[in-house]
């Protein structure tokens, strides 16, 4: 199952109300969800000289983003992003496999800056770093396995304000991660890419 994971908002130095030059529409709280498609690649090196192995699946993403507005257009937040991969694909010695029946979380939790430069105020650009989980489920067998690990994120896209300071988006997400796992052995190490496209509701 997912990873239950705890979020909370990033603190910020700066002083309380509007930061020097912000405009009154902007709020010192910064709330963002956003939804889209996600395709994972995770390559597999085996301890003791085994051949490795890679694995690409489709996954819906969930990211969600709770943070402050330090100063004008510069924001920092923790942010919880949410992949689930079904069904991945493993090629293995020139071979690929279905896994059918599975189903492979991406979790990652860590603290992320964005930046809206001034001269371009619907442009926005930023990255992040934290921890991610892997969590590996076969429905089939009914059997669950979780490993920890780290990741890192960049991201980039345009937004458009709406009613009320809220604003819709796209925003492409590209993100780095890197875990351990002992379970089945051998040991091995995976090296991941997630790339993700996200419709955006920023605050």
């Amino acid at each position: 199952m997912v990873v239950a994971l705890a979020l909370g908002a990033a603190a910020s130095s700066a002083r309380p109300g509007h930061a020097a030059g912000e405009s009154p529409a902007e709020r010192p709280l910064f709330l963002s969800l956003a939804v889209g498609p996600a395709f994972g690649y995770e390559s597999r090196s085996f301890d003791g000289g085994s051949p490795g192995a890679s694995y690409t699946g489709w996954a819906p993403a969930l990211d969600l983003a709770v943070g402050r507005r330090v100063r004008r257009g510069l924001v920092i937040a923790g942010d919880l992003q949410l992949a689930m991969i079904v069904n991945r694909t493993e090629s293995y010695l020139g071979g690929s496999y279905p896994l059918t029946d599975t189903l492979h979380f991406v979790d990652t939790l860590g603290a992320l800056v964005d930046y809206t430069p001034w001269s371009h105020p619907r442009v926005h650009f930023g990255g992040g770093l934290g921890l991610m989980a892997a969590t590996d489920v076969d429905t089939h067998m009914g059997s669950t396995d979780t490993n920890w690990g780290w990741a890192l994120s960049a991201h980039a896209g345009i937004r458009r304000r709406l009613a009320r300071g809220w604003s819709i988006g796209v925003m492409g997400r590209l993100t780095l991660y890197r875990f351990t796992s002992d379970t089945p052995p051998p040991s091995a190490t995976s090296l991941g890419l997630l790339p993700v496209l996200l419709v955006t509701f920023t605050r």
